[in-house]
């Protein structure tokens, strides 16, 4: 009973096969499970018989007869569904309002009137990265290029939006989602407003990022890969995060103990190594200024400025 709970407590644990593939995750804990209970039984039947070839045939018998009953006892477990409210729900990429008796209320100013009144189009640049690729210094140097060139912006930065509106969230997979998802609503409203938009956020996984893709609209968005290598990043280490994910002092660590999905469609893939931040911000700056649509050209605000 003590080696069952046991491990039972460790593939409660280990996030593997949870939900896609429940009867390989079942078919495993069968194996680790009778593994570990015919060396139990094999060591018992020697110390009872003082036997040891008698305590491995007994052992033998029984790894084959309770492989099938254990592996049925989980199906059985699995579809009860007993007790599972411990396990973090998943996130729902767009889930539908719980608020009833709501009303979408239309203004008379509309976006289009706000682009025309700061003088371009807004858009969403997303940029996805390892920690430490050079995400928010490359976001930083681009708003600071864009505000020279009388572009209104704002930008959301992966860490300080933990700091108030997702404060609650932690970093499984299903709270990373739900704070993906929260800033694409977001961005959408400040996209809305007539501003250029920046975020620079993780975002690990593609899913994540079709989804803030599918809320913004494609039209509206840009996806900036900063393609650090992990090698570089934890070189980098910037914030000593690798090290203690490294330590298991932090879990959920992308790149270390949770994945990052190399990006399928990105706009533009900005490799920083031997390239300057301002450089990088630079390129996406090429990529978008058709799409901003500004009114006054470099030479109008040169010749205004002097």
């Amino acid at each position: 009973m003590i080696l069952y709970y046991v491990h039972e407590r460790l593939w409660f644990r280990t996030r593997v096969f949870q939900e896609k593939s429940s009867k390989i995750r079942h078919l495993l804990k069968t194996i680790t499970w009778r593994l570990v209970g015919t060396v139990d039984t094999m060591f018992m039947g020697w110390l009872v018989t003082g036997d040891p070839t008698l305590g491995l045939q007994i052992g033998g018998l029984e790894l084959i007869t309770k492989m099938g009953l254990y592996y049925l006892h989980e199906r059985a477990w699995h579809l009860s569904k007993f007790d599972l409210d411990q396990e973090p729900k998943k996130a729902e990429s767009a889930p539908s309002s719980k608020a009833k008796n709501i009303t979408n209320q239309h203004y008379s100013l509309k976006r289009i009137d706000r682009n025309q009144f700061q003088g371009h189009n807004s858009l969403f640049i997303l940029f996805t990265g390892l920690s430490g690729s050079g995400k928010s210094t490359i976001a930083n140097e681009l708003e600071v290029l864009l505000s020279s060139k009388g572009v209104s912006t704002y930008t959301l930065d992966g860490d300080n939006v933990r700091f108030g509106l997702n404060k609650d969230l932690g970093f499984s997979k299903e709270e990373r989602n739900e704070n993906l998802r929260r800033i694409g609503e977001v961005g959408k409203l400040f996209v809305d407003s007539g501003k250029v938009t920046l975020a620079a956020f993780i975002a690990p996984l593609n899913e994540d990022r079709a989804m803030i893709k599918s809320i913004i609209g494609s039209e509206d968005y840009i996806e900036v890969f900063v393609n650090t290598s992990l090698e570089e990043c934890e070189k980098r280490d910037i914030k000593g995060l690798y090290k203690k994910a490294r330590a298991g002092e932090i879990k959920d660590f992308t790149g270390v103990s949770s994945p990052f999905e190399i990006p399928t469609e990105p706009h533009i893939i900005l490799n920083t190594i031997g390239k300057s931040s301002q450089e990088s911000a630079i390129e996406v700056y090429n990529l978008i200024s058709n799409k901003l649509n500004l009114k006054n050209t470099d030479e109008q605000i040169l010749s205004e400025l002097s």
